[in-house]
């Protein structure tokens, strides 16, 4: 795949890779899996420290993850890690919607080759090896996620591959903040193989719509879930702004 989601980048090779990119991967995946948690603070020296490796890679690492909007700079103290908020995942998981709907049309009209279309029939199973308790929620999370960036790489369009898979690595970090609320919730098994079979008959109108509603199911779960955090239950409720009066 030409754009590979972080997940599926852990453990991999990093020949190649000048220091910067080293730091910015390796920063990047502590937020994603919330080992520097929403909401933490730290400081270039500490992750320095951390990498045995200078500050000016880990400085440039995180000005690229400032622009990812995964962090935050606090002034003369170092940076923050950006929160988990209801209105941003809401955003989010719409985009992924659209986008993830779209990648699926586009796959499907311009069909997936064959060794993909293997790999994606091998991962449309995984969930009922989840349902069945053959597999944990980490396998069932990498599943997921490497059967959408199959079809989004399989599009024919490179920008759109590369906005799911961004999407996708911001989408993790909220998908585990939900796991750690709710350890039991899992995906019906028969999503996955629904967009597969459609996939796999060039249905069109049909991949899209599988696509769509697994997509929409997600949503409306995860909004669910997070909103039982005891955060957002003891946050205060802040007064509407007013209209104002017709003039």
């Amino acid at each position: 795949m030409p754009h590979i989601p972080a997940l599926l980048l852990v453990g991999a090779e990093e020949t190649g890779l000048d220091r910067t990119n080293q730091a910015y991967r390796a920063i990047r995946r502590q937020l994603i899996d919330l080992t520097l948690s929403p909401g933490s603070s730290f400081t270039e020296t500490s992750l320095a420290r951390q990498w045995d490796i200078s500050k000016t890679p880990v400085r440039e690492a995180l000005a690229r993850l400032r622009r990812d909007g995964l962090v935050a700079a606090l002034p003369r103290a170092g940076y923050v890690v950006r929160p988990i908020t209801l209105q941003d995942t809401d955003d989010l998981c719409g985009l992924r919607t659209l986008l993830a709907g779209e990648a699926a049309s586009a796959a499907a009209r311009r069909g997936v080759d064959g060794p993909a279309l293997e790999r994606l029939e091998v991962l449309s199973r995984v969930h009922f090896a989840l349902a069945a308790g053959e597999l944990g929620q980490e396998e069932a999370l990498r599943a997921s996620i490497e059967f959408e960036a199959i079809i989004a790489n399989s599009g024919g369009n490179n920008r759109l591959a590369k906005a799911i898979v961004d999407v996708l690595d911001e989408l993790e970090r909220v998908l585990r903040m939900a796991a750690l609320i709710a350890p039991d919730a899992a995906s019906p098994p028969g999503e996955l193989a629904a967009v597969f079979e459609r996939l796999r008959a060039r249905d069109v109108a049909g991949t899209h719509e599988a696509m769509r509603s697994r997509c929409e199911r997600v949503h409306r779960d995860v909004l669910q879930v997070l909103a039982r955090s005891a955060s957002v239950n003891k946050a205060p409720i802040e007064m509407p702004v007013s209209p104002l009066p017709p003039a």
